[in-house]
Formats: structure tokens, C-alpha cells, sequence
């Protein structure tokens, strides 16, 4: 996951261009289009609209909106850590594709990759509260459990056992969540596995004393 992306806005003049994936700045254009009816991807209707062009000073492609609503081309919120397992990973960079165009879409890819990283992390209760609270006891950062409940993502009573409930399914919360699934798999994933090498790295008398000291 690189740690200095910064994903697509019409008002900024550098982020991660999402042709080359290169932190770049880049050059902006704004075209009205006036006269007949237009009708926007979304299917809104108007009879003036504008289409405002970044050209990335990297690779030289393009980036496009129309008016508020972003066009091209697809783009993932943030790249997947590497150490994200294949199953969860497939999901994310789906959802990754279409979070702007569909973020309902997108948030139930999510939902899915959620429960899919509780059990590649070995959590396999039906209820997702228990995964998630099994993963906070395991070293996973209570903030982090916060801000699932912050994003409402942890089931209520209202919803089946096992189940994920978004009450809010938007492009901040597929954002959000997709973010989330990066954050917990480095800190359960990532970390230890960094730890162990740095661990294999010391003499081998070292590691048996350390070994002898903790029976």
C-alpha cells in the first residue's frame, strides 16, 4: 500500500494519477457545454454543464469530470496492501473499480471482504461483532473497531446474525472501509510478519537464549 497516495479531486492540482499510479501534479482545463440537453452518466438532465480535464504531467494522459461527478477513468481509492489475502483482495480491487460509479455496489463487495478477512485471520463466528472483538483481543487497535462502528459496518439488531449492516452506502463509506481493510491487515498481517524476519535475523545463540528466557 503506498503510503503517500492521494486520490483524484477536481479542486487539487497533484494526487496520485490513476493512469500511471505516480504522485504528480497536474494541468487543469474547464469546458462548458451549453445548448442542447445533456445528460450526465448519473442520468441527470440539464441544459448547461461543464467538463473539467486534468492532463497528468507524469504520463501525460487524462482525467475527467462532469461538473461534480467523476468520469475517467476507473479508479481503486487505494492501492491493496500486498499482504492482503487473494479471496479478500479480489473483492477489494472489484469494488476498488466501481466505488465511484456504484458505491452501493461497492460497499457490499466490502461488507463481503470484511468477513472474509475475519476468517483468513481466524475468526469464524457467524456474528461479525464477535470476529471483530476476537481480532481487537489479538492486538487489532480498539480505534479501529471504532471507526467500524463509525461507518456503521458492524451488524445491529436489526440484521441477521453473521451479517454486515451499511446503513449509508456512499462513496466516503466504500472510501472509508477500503481503507479500514488496509489498516487491519497491516497491523495483523504485515507487522508480525516484518517482526519475524527481523527476528530470524538475529545470531541463532540469540534466539535460543530469548527462547530459554520466555519458557
Amino acid at each position: 500500500m503506498s503510503k503517500n497516495y492521494i486520490a483524484p479531486r477536481k479542486d487539487l492540482k497533484a494526487y496520485t494519477c490513476p493512469h500511471c499510479n505516480t504522485l504528480a501534479q497536474v494541468e487543469v482545463s474547464k469546458l462548458s457545454v451549453k445548448g442542447d440537453l445533456f445528460i450526465s452518466p448519473s442520468g441527470k438532465l440539464s441544459s448547461k454543464s461543464y467538463i473539467i480535464v486534468h492532463r497528468c504531467q507524469c504520463c501525460g494522459k487524462k482525467v475527467l469530470w462532469i461538473d461534480d461527478e467523476y468520469i475517467y477513468p476507473d479508479i481503486i481509492a487505494e492501492e491493496a496492501n500486498p499482504d492482503m489475502p487473494e479471496s479478500v483482495k479480489r473483492l477489494y480491487e472489484e469494488a476498488g473499480l466501481i466505488y465511484n460509479k456504484s458505491p452501493r455496489a461497492a460497499c457490499a463487495l466490502l461488507r463481503l471482504a470484511v468477513e472474509n478477512l475475519c476468517q483468513e485471520l481466524g475468526q469464524v463466528d457467524r456474528d461479525i461483532n464477535k470476529n471483530i472483538a476476537a481480532l481487537v483481543q489479538k492486538g487489532l487497535p480498539p480505534s479501529i473497531k471504532k471507526a467500524l462502528d463509525t461507518v456503521r459496518v458492524v451488524g445491529n439488531k436489526a440484521v441477521h446474525p453473521g451479517q454486515i449492516a451499511i446503513d449509508v452506502d456512499d462513496v466516503n463509506t466504500a472510501k472509508m472501509l477500503m481503507r479500514l481493510l488496509n489498516m487491519i491487515v497491516e497491523r495483523m498481517i504485515t507487522e508480525p510478519k516484518e517482526l519475524e524476519e527481523v527476528y530470524g535475523l538475529l545470531p541463532k545463540s540469540t534466539r535460543e537464549a530469548i527462547e530459554r528466557r520466555d519458557q
